[in-house]
């Protein structure tokens, strides 16, 4: 498994999303590389994605998924930014979502987990993903057999 660094905003009630053309939401982030602290890792995926440089940064807990392990980090982030899809990232879309648009929303199986850990029964997300949908980790959706 890779070791990510997940970055977890939130404001107004609302997490900040990233995704790819047409795939499943996440939260912004990146894979930590050789000789790289976890934490450093979080603020160079959240300014590489979302042009955003984070105020301050704390460590709130791991989680595992299928790919990865997450190191998941609570960021903050001044109030009159306005995160956008960086060119030099690899997401198309960035958007704030609150706990009623969350529990519709396509979700990674890992950010589902960290968010229901996170943010709890409030954030309106079933702690188990949603089975009917499977995820390779391109992002491409299949049929679970």
């Amino acid at each position: 498994m890779r070791l990510r660094a997940t970055a977890l905003l939130t404001r107004h009630q609302a997490v900040l999303l990233v995704r790819q053309r047409g795939g499943p939401w996440l939260l912004p982030g990146a894979t930590v590389q050789m000789d790289e602290l976890a934490m450093v890792a979080a603020l160079r995926g959240l300014h590489r994605d979302t042009g955003i440089e984070a105020t301050a940064i704390a460590f709130m807990f791991e989680q595992s998924s299928a790919q990865h392990v997450h190191s998941v980090f609570r960021i903050a982030i001044p109030d009159g930014v306005t995160p956008r899809p960086s060119p030099l990232g690899e997401y198309d879309e960035v958007r704030w979502a609150d706990s009623t648009q969350l529990a519709h929303m396509h979700l990674t199986p890992g950010t589902r987990a960290i968010l229901h850990r996170a943010i709890g029964p409030d954030a309106g997300i079933d702690e188990i993903p949603d089975r009917r949908q499977m995820w390779r980790p391109s992002g491409m959706r299949i049929s679970p057999r």
